[in-house]
């Protein structure tokens, strides 16, 4: 159902700002270096009480499950900047118990596998300091495999409580504290949160997607069947430092992707300390999103490095931001338009428009298998994007409005309503912004679009408002802090803005959340050359209902990069995959070492949107070796993709979207295109190729009615043959 998870999820654009939601407490002078344990700092700095428990006392009670759910009561500070436009100081807990001296070790498991005597002289008598999460969880009803939680330090010189947060799960009981010789060939899995830009916490994945546990709006929780747990240790990790519950002073953000990868080897590092099977066991790095951008660069920083802390051997990066913000989306825009011709109404005149556009932009590339030449670098438009200023002005505001006022907005781009030239000719306005100027022209003559509201992540998801989950709430409730040994110098927040650089203030650069850095296309081809001679596998994956990175974009990202000694890929994805019932999920291809897959009818968020393609997928394309859509030879010496090939269902043939969901919280109801329409619009597509690349304002259009002009009642009149069901 549409609507039942995406409200939660935090726009990608809308950047929320909110140093209130960090702590005002100094941070430790403790000594730094790689291999030291936790800082101390004193907690006794954070006196504010926090909100959040007192919102969910009646919602959250005590787990019955694997351990006691005591709690005692945490003061949670509600902390604003000590200077104004710079970000707050946190730190990790600190907790009784964590050796003041001494590096990490697998001591910090928990003691229950070592000698009485070596636990005492770690821990002395007290159990809280190891990772071991052995206190319930509230509202979990059933039982938890074993799981490890903490914050270990990325070992940034000058920077002591600057740490990464993690949450761990075992597959089977104990296969993260096996010796390491007995788990060489185990693989294991680390997941990165992405969905809402750099600030995204991990642990929203893990509540509502790929995770052990389903967490639902009344803050109920389920077991989640289709946890990829069932099959991996999986590691959720909050990153870059200052994000969800990972911690940073007051000047210690991350300026650059460079020092998030620099960071994160140096919690790697840490990490395989405590589970020394990690370092040599095969690690697949995973994530959505902006996860895109930080996968590329800590890969990049893995490859290079003379001693990785880890053995890197798979990527899988689900709807990635990787070619960047720049002009990516607006290359997409016609590929939107085809599978969504509802935007414009079905009208070809509008579409002809944006196609000439396309090409006066130098959008057009011609995209061939093999690919025959480099794709050209395309150019931004000078002007600064809609979305990019709608951030702006988010961000001023957001510190006056309470996080739920702001929930159902989140995963909203409302643009100012003004009317788009339909010339053939660049607006002066919108340049060769198209993906702005698409939005626009939905939302001032589009229904349902016409509220003003358009879901980046999933176009035929209208749902208004969205429905709200507050997690928030319950990961920042005692029980659950105490826990998971989480930071109580700071609030958990599923999405912050990123203060690059230690400021509030948001760079000019074409990323809109202030990221300095190179987006990772520019960078892409040596990556791949260089993980491919090391034997690091690829595997990139879209969802065919996604706008914001469009998987156009990722096929353009892919056919110009040299792979094997080829460019791009040989032959046009087009082979089916289908769940374990048979029912079609997508089309998925795969050479030389790069797996491409197009999920059908899904949006941005894949293991929140479809938790269960999600799982399929990963368990027969990323964790196992499924060898649907690869190329091979016959015994002829012939060229056959295993499963066959279908031009009918090619990466390229437009998905046109035959249902919008409609509905306030919830899908309500749903809005059909009558198959004649959808059939004249595939014919109309078929021409496009022949068109002249100018305005046809004389050109009828091959549908009853013309509907170009329509109002709703009309259109509604016209398409007779739509249901609202």
């Amino acid at each position: 159902m549409k609507g039942s998870i995406i409200g939660a999820v935090p726009s990608l654009f809308l950047i929320l700002f909110s140093s209130a939601r960090f702590a005002d407490a100094a941070f430790s002078a403790a000594a730094n270096s790689s291999s030291s344990a936790l800082p101390s700092a004193a907690a006794s700095s954070a006196s504010a009480s926090s909100s959040a428990n007192s919102t969910v006392s009646n919602s959250i009670s005590a787990s019955n499950s694997s351990a006691s759910a005591t709690s005692t009561s945490i003061p949670l500070p509600h902390a604003s900047p000590t200077i104004p436009g710079q970000p707050s100081n946190s730190f990790p807990q600190n907790y009784s118990g964590i050796p003041e001296e001494g590096d990490f070790s697998p001591g910090w498991q928990d003691c229950k596998h070592l000698h009485l005597g070596l636990c005492h002289l770690y821990y002395g008598t007290h159990r809280e300091a190891d990772f071991e999460v052995q206190q319930g969880l509230p509202n979990i009803t059933f039982p938890l495999p074993r799981n490890f939680a903490g914050n270990l330090p990325v070992g940034r010189s000058g920077h002591p409580n600057n740490t990464l947060f993690f949450w761990g799960f075992e597959t089977t009981s104990g296969s993260l504290t096996v010796p390491a010789a007995d788990a060489q060939l185990q693989p294991w899995l680390i997941w990165l949160g992405g969905g809402g830009g750099p600030g995204s916490s991990s642990l929203f994945t893990a509540m509502t997607g790929n995770g052990f546990m389903s967490i639902h709006p009344d803050f109920s929780i389920t077991q989640n069947d289709q946890s990829w747990t069932n099959m991996i240790d999986l590691f959720w990790i909050d990153q870059p430092v200052g994000s969800g519950f990972s911690t940073a002073d007051l000047h210690g953000y991350i300026s650059n992707e460079g020092d998030m990868a620099s960071d994160f080897l140096g919690f790697l590092s840490n990490l395989v300390k405590v589970f020394p099977s990690l370092a040599k066991r095969p690690l697949t790095l995973a994530g959505e999103d902006y996860a895109g951008i930080f996968i590329p660069y800590i890969a990049q920083a893995l490859l290079a490095s003379s001693s990785p802390p880890v053995s890197l051997k798979k990527i899988a990066i689900g709807n990635g931001l990787m070619g960047g913000f720049a002009a990516f989306p607006h290359v997409s825009t016609l590929s939107v338009l085809e599978s969504f011709p509802q935007l414009i109404k079905f009208d070809q005149n509008v579409f002809t428009s944006f196609q000439s556009k396309e090409q006066l932009c130098g959008y057009d590339l011609n995209i061939t298998y093999p690919q025959e030449a480099v794709l050209p670098s395309v150019q931004s438009s000078p002007r600064r994007s809609s979305y990019w200023m709608l951030a702006q002005s988010e961000s001023k505001i957001v510190g006056a409005l309470d996080r739920r006022e702001l929930r159902a907005r989140e995963i909203s781009v409302r643009h100012s309503r003004r009317q788009s030239s339909l010339s053939g000719s660049l607006d002066p306005f919108y340049g060769c912004s198209l993906f702005d100027e698409m939005i626009d022209y939905a939302v001032n003559n589009s229904f349902p679009w016409t509220p003003g509201t358009f879901n980046i992540f999933d176009v035929s998801d209208v749902v208004n408002p969205l429905p709200s989950l507050n997690i928030e709430d319950y990961f920042n409730s005692d029980q659950v802090r105490g826990a998971l040994h989480a930071p109580t110098s700071k609030n958990w927040s599923s999405v912050s803005a990123y203060p690059f650089g230690s400021s509030a203030n948001i760079s000019s650069s074409d990323n809109p959340y202030g990221d300095p850095s190179p987006e990772p296309a520019t960078f892409f081809n040596e990556l791949v050359s260089t993980a491919m001679s090391q034997g690091v596998q690829f595997i990139l994956f879209a969802g065919s209902n996604n706008a914001i990175a469009n998987h156009h974009s990722l096929e353009i990202l892919i056919q110009n990069a040299t792979f094997g000694g080829t460019r791009g890929f040989t032959r046009k994805p087009a082979t089916p995959f289908a769940d374990d019932d048979g029912k079609a999920l997508g089309i998925v291809h795969q050479e030389r070492g790069i797996t491409y897959a197009l999920f059908d009818n899904i949006g941005h968020l894949i293991p929140q949107f479809n938790p269960s393609a999600a799982y399929v997928f990963f368990r027969d394309f990323i964790l196992n070796s499924n060898t649907t859509g690869s190329i091979t030879s016959d015994s002829k010496g012939h060229t056959v993709v295993l499963g066959g090939e279908n031009p009918s269902i090619a990466n390229d043939v437009p998905r046109i979207a035959t249902a919008l969901f409609l509905g306030a919280t919830s899908t309500q109801s749903t809005l059909f295109a009558p198959s004649a329409t959808v059939a004249a619009w595939e014919s109309f597509l078929g021409t496009v190729p022949n068109l002249e690349a100018e305005m046809m304002t004389n050109a009828a259009a091959p549908w009853p009615g013309g509907l170009v002009t329509l109002s709703l009642a009309a259109l509604l009149a016209v398409w007779g043959t739509f249901a609202l069901a």
